[in-house]
């Protein structure tokens, strides 16, 4: 991951439905499945995401309310020196289920979280979203073991 700003796109999973507290915006029930979340770092994006990796952190934006009962599972990201982030969630919105309000309360955006039953779609059109919008996508796999084609770019 890189030390330069840009954005990125949290692949999320829940492994069963759930009521949780999502700091200001109240109690919210999510469904058992995937769920992508869009952020931005405007410098040093590598901290960012290596916060969002860790475990027992002090709960602060809407994602860390959710990832105390989720796992990111892969991050797609892509540096930028231009903010596009809400052109991102924008691409994802044409899709994808969302959550309204989460993680948007500083845009227009409707949402910064899309959900999707399976990982696959959500990875895929995230992935291509990037392209998109011109932006070079980056993969972390948070999983060692999870291989490129647990991810099915091949087969679609």
């Amino acid at each position: 991951m890189v030390e330069i700003g840009g954005i990125y796109l949290l692949m999320i999973r829940l492994y069963g439905r759930r009521l949780i507290q999502i700091g200001g915006l109240g109690y919210r029930f999510f469904h058992r499945g995937s769920y992508g979340y869009v952020g931005s770092a405007k410098r040093r994006m590598n901290s960012r995401l290596n916060r969002h990796l860790k475990d027992g952190k002090r709960l602060h934006w809407h994602i860390d309310y959710l990832l105390q009962y989720a796992e990111i599972e892969v991050v797609v990201y892509g540096q930028c020196h231009s903010d596009k982030e809400c052109m991102l969630a924008k691409e994802l919105s044409h899709v994808f289920q969302c959550l309204p309000g989460f993680g948007s309360t500083d845009c227009k955006c409707t949402s910064h979280l899309f959900f999707s039953p399976d990982r696959r779609p959500l990875v895929r059109s995230g992935y291509g979203s990037f392209r998109r919008i011109g932006l070079t996508p980056r993969l972390y796999l948070k999983k060692p073991s999870m291989r490129m084609l647990d991810l099915d770019f091949n087969n679609g």
